[in-house]
């Protein structure tokens, strides 16, 4: 039996681990890896946004104030170790406001990004479409989303100078939601 994927973007998909849901205003890094993702001549290839993904998964992200380029980069080291193949790691860093955008034709949102954070990841979130289609229409809808996405950068240049703390920021707010979902737990069973 499948599951419909959590859709709603104003609720978390995590809420025990959630610093937060995820504002059209932030930045969202998607990893890319070299040369699984990329054709020769550098052009981003479709295959990596699976369908699956796109459809019941989600498009896995990372939200650039709640991670780090250490974070990235121990991540990064991780993939390579499991793929030594790879040669290089770039990121796309994508402003979930133009995700969001809806479509000029019909006025509906085609994409959603949720907040979908685990225990050891508070910056995690995913991009699906915005309800169910069939896999014609969902290739269409990521045929286009990847002619609006921007061109990815190195870690370096995702983060210039600033996004040392961001892993540490999304670590407390992590911690202060699961307090609060605790205490507010606790305070139930003793009424």
């Amino acid at each position: 039996m499948s599951q419909e994927p959590h859709r709603d973007e104003s609720k978390s998909a995590a809420p025990w681990f959630s610093p937060g849901l995820v504002e059209s205003t932030e930045l969202i890094l998607r990893t890319v890896l070299d040369p699984d993702h990329l054709e020769p001549n550098g052009k981003l290839k479709p295959a990596p946004i699976t369908l699956k993904d796109l459809q019941s998964r989600g498009w896995s992200v990372d939200r650039k104030k709640f991670t780090s380029l250490r974070q990235l980069t121990l991540f990064h080291a991780r993939w390579k170790s499991r793929k030594p193949d790879l040669r290089r790691f770039y990121v796309l860093p994508v402003p979930v406001g133009d995700i969001r955008k809806p479509d000029p034709m019909t006025g509906i949102q085609d994409f959603v990004v949720v907040d979908s954070a685990n225990w050891r990841s508070p910056a995690h979130a995913v991009i699906l479409l915005s309800r169910p289609q069939t896999d014609a229409a969902a290739r269409k809808f990521r045929n286009d989303l990847l002619k609006t996405l921007p061109p990815y950068v190195g870690l370096g240049q995702a983060f210039g100078s600033a996004g040392k703390f961001g892993y540490i920021v999304g670590m407390t707010r992590q911690f202060a939601t699961i307090f609060k979902a605790s205490l507010h737990y606790l305070l139930r069973i003793n009424e």
